[in-house]
Order: structure tokens, then C-alpha cells, then sequence
């Protein structure tokens, strides 16, 4: 469809996916779902690997087969790996690499996530409608929402994310990544839990070790990847926790 009307914004998680369900199961009108997909490198996804798999073969073979609806994967041109390498200009630490990404505010989103899904709302006609994931019981993120031409199923069928975590269940449509965290996120953030943290270390270790790879080079200004700790850090005590039998939360 070339001129989309009603767009789901996605991210896979819960709430979006309770989004499109609460579409499909009440004839709300939605032309296309899009999903901004962060990058590790060109070639490697900077999503966690199971809930990239969730969405690639899951959630939009559904969405196109199911609901008969186009499911847009979006790209920036960065990577992490540009924001990490990335030279900086000015100030005290001008020439050397940017490092891991801040805690907090996060400039991957910034950089990776964000871009796209701004350049494809340029595409979109003035009075398009976007459907967001925002649960009946989060006010603050509901009163946002006035004038901006997003609308929160949730909210109109009166969801909570508890309720919105059930659905998904219902229809097989609960991404596995919430068997081992509360939410979705890239498989290097610095706001990542130690039980996320943890899950890398154990079920994807080769992906974890090439944040180590870029501990280890040269002039880099910011090597932590937590507020406290290197990747290098991350790993030993996160793995002798494991080992000893100790409770990760």
C-alpha cells in the first residue's frame, strides 16, 4: 500500500503486540506495522537473538499472513558499532573513540532506533493515525498522546500490561525474551539488568565477547559498559555468581 492510513509502531514487546491483536480481533483499520530494528554491525542484529528470531519468524509471517498486512523492518544507517567508534570532535578527550554508550538517556536510540522511524512518518500523509503500546495503567505516557495523532488501543479497550501480556499468550505471540527480563532492549545496553546481562553471558557468549574485543582497544574514552563496570567486569562477576549458586536479580 503506498499511502498507509493506520500504522502500528512495533517493537515486539507486549504492548505492541497486544496492539495488533486488539486490531485484528475488532476491525480497527491498520495498513502496516513497522519495527526498528538496531544494528550491531552491518551483519549482525542488535536485537536480543531470541526475540530477533520472535519477530523475523514469528510475529511478521503473523502479521502479513494472518492480518493481511504489510510489516516494515526498519534500518538506520548507523550501527553501534559507528556510535562506538565514533571520533570525538571537541573537548577534553577530542581524538579518541566515543566508547560504550552512556546509562540512561541512550544515544543508540538516538542514533539507531529513532532515525528511521522518523524518516518513514515523512512519508506518511498528514492525518495518518499511529496505534502505540501504551497500557491503560500508565497515565503519564497516556496524556502524552493528546494532539500528536497517536492513539493507544490498550487504553480504549481498557488493557493493562498485565492484561496485554495474557493476550499475547493467548496467541502464541509473547516474545521469549520476557522469560529472562521485563522488557525488550538491545543485547549490549548499558541500562541492562544483571539477569540480561547474565542470559548473553550464558546463551550467547560470542556475541557478549566481542564487547570485551572492544574493551580492549586503543584510546577509547568511555570502556565502561555499565555505570560501574567493563564488559571484562560484567562477565567475571556476573559468571562467578552463576558458578557459587547465587540469586541474580
Amino acid at each position: 500500500m503506498n499511502d498507509p492510513k493506520f500504522v502500528a509502531s512495533c517493537s515486539g514487546g507486549k504492548d505492541s503486540v497486544a496492539t495488533l491483536i486488539l486490531a485484528a480481533e475488532n476491525n480497527e483499520p491498520l495498513d502496516e506495522a513497522i519495527f526498528s530494528e538496531v544494528l550491531f554491525d552491518k551483519t549482525t542484529s542488535g536485537e536480543v537473538p531470541e526475540h530477533r528470531d520472535f519477530v523475523y519468524d514469528i510475529l511478521k509471517p503473523f502479521c502479513e499472513k494472518e492480518m493481511g498486512i504489510k510489516f516494515n523492518i526498519l534500518h538506520a544507517d548507523k550501527t553501534y558499532n559507528d556510535v562506538f567508534h565514533h571520533i570525538i570532535v571537541r573537548g577534553p578527550h577530542k581524538g579518541m573513540k566515543r566508547g560504550f554508550a552512556w546509562p540512561g538517556m541512550c544515544v543508540v536510540n538516538r542514533d539507531c532506533k529513532i532515525p528511521p522511524i522518523e524518516k518513514y512518518k515523512k512519508s506518511l500523509s498528514p492525518n495518518a493515525t499511529t496505534y502505540v503500546g501504551i497500557a491503560l495503567d500508565e497515565p503519564i505516557r497516556l496524556a502524552r498522546l493528546e494532539g500528536t495523532g497517536k492513539v493507544s488501543l490498550l487504553e480504549k479497550y481498557k488493557l493493562t500490561e498485565k492484561d496485554a501480556t495474557a493476550l499475547c499468550a493467548k496467541y502464541g505471540l509473547l516474545s521469549p525474551i520476557y522469560e529472562h527480563c521485563r522488557r525488550n532492549g538491545c543485547w549490549f545496553c548499558p541500562n541492562a539488568s544483571d539477569p540480561e546481562l547474565l542470559h548473553m553471558l550464558i546463551h550467547h557468549p560470542e556475541l557478549f565477547d566481542r564487547l570485551i574485543q572492544w574493551e580492549q582497544e586503543d584510546n577509547i574514552f568511555h570502556r565502561r559498559l555499565t555505570r560501574r563496570e567493563t564488559p571484562s567486569e560484567v562477565k567475571a562477576r556476573l559468571l562467578a555468581a552463576n558458578r557459587m549458586g547465587i540469586s541474580i536479580s
